[in-house]
């Protein structure tokens, strides 16, 4: 099963994956580390998408079934059947996507409205402690429940290109690189620095951007130093209840913040992707999935390892399809040709 894949947008200048892309949804064992329910004890097997909640952290697996472990409150363990593309988990609910683009959530209602999603199709959704936000293809928002700081009713118009949600407060990137937030600001989260940002994350009180040079920004609250970047470049991040976490660009990962067992385990090694929650994490080691049939020894590839990768790793991706001579998930050479020329054309 193909996830369903952002397409690929220009912004700033630069091509960049969206959050839910293909290339970030390479299915991977997990490592985790911290909590105090099991939420840092991922189970055994690969998962194309996770999130670490607040006491909860979930998992798609490779046949699109949903997966939860950690804290059982409120019923959030109890995933529905089906198969998933997207998933988020917060206090006591999550939410996902299922493979035709429709929202589910589950858990406690908490707020009127919590577990009742929009209806349409979305490729993007996230779980705020008491509100939901999901973007649609077209790069819509919507969002549902709680309106306590008008995370639901300052929901902005417009198309975006990436969105993520805090406690109480969301931020969504346009094209252009800007970001657009709204919700609570108490400790300024959502008072955004001037773009261009090529990608954006969200902690409980804090916002992050990512610039195309990898520098990385941080804005909101700072009490335990969550705001504090350390020195580097990084490739992506995500910020938890009171800690943020990014992988370098050399695939290390560093954690920091509040000092707490989030900090003191965190694991080592290279890492491609990573998400926090309250005090615990989780992280996705870094792979090669170039030799992808396995028919040539590394580093000698062959173009059978390109159709391999996109066929096991970008179908639906429209982007993926580029000369739209074959029906998705059939994909062959002629799909690279088309996409160098029409997407990374002067790229050196």
């Amino acid at each position: 099963m193909g996830p369903i894949c952002d397409p690929v947008t220009k912004a700033a200048g630069v091509f960049v994956l969206a959050s839910a892309s293909c290339v970030a949804q390479n299915p991977s064992a997990l490592i985790g580390w911290g909590g105090a329910f099991g939420e840092g004890v991922p189970p055994e097997g690969a998962f194309v998408e996770f999130d670490a909640g607040f006491w909860t952290s979930v998992g798609i697996r490779l046949d699109g079934t949903l997966a939860a472990w950690g804290n059982d409150k409120g019923g959030v363990l109890f995933v529905p059947a089906g198969r998933f593309v997207k998933v988020s988990a917060s206090k006591e609910w999550a939410a996902g996507i299922r493979e035709d683009g429709t929202i589910d959530a589950w858990g406690t209602e908490r707020t009127t409205g919590l577990l009742s999603p929009p209806v349409g199709q979305f490729v993007a959704v996230h779980c705020g402690q008491f509100f939901g936000l999901a973007r649609r293809a077209d790069g819509t928002l919507a969002a549902w429940g709680g309106n306590f700081a008008g995370e639901v009713s300052g929901v902005p118009t417009g198309q975006f290109v990436a969105s993520a949600a805090g406690a109480f407060h969301g931020l969504a990137l346009r094209a252009d690189g800007s970001v657009v937030a709204w919700g609570l600001n108490v400790d300024g989260q959502t008072n955004c620095p001037p773009g261009p940002f090529v990608a954006i994350a969200a902690g409980e009180y804090h916002s992050l951007g990512l610039r195309a040079d990898g520098t990385l920004v941080a804005w909101g609250a700072n009490n335990y130093g969550q705001i504090n970047v350390p020195p580097g470049t990084y490739v992506t991040m995500d910020g938890g209840t009171w800690n943020t976490g990014a992988i370098r660009t050399d695939g290390t990962l560093v954690v920091w913040g509040r000092q707490a067992p989030i900090i003191s385990s965190a694991p080592s090694g290279t890492f491609s992707r990573l998400s926090l929650g309250n005090g615990h994490g989780l992280a996705a080691p870094k792979a090669c999935y170039a030799n992808c049939d396995a028919s040539t020894a590394s580093p000698t590839l062959t173009v059978n390892d390109f159709i391999c990768f996109l066929n096991n790793y970008a179908a639906g991706d429209a982007y993926a399809n580029c000369d739209g001579s074959t029906a998705a998930p059939t994909l062959n050479v002629n799909d690279f040709l088309c996409y160098i020329n029409v997407f990374a054309a002067g790229c050196s």
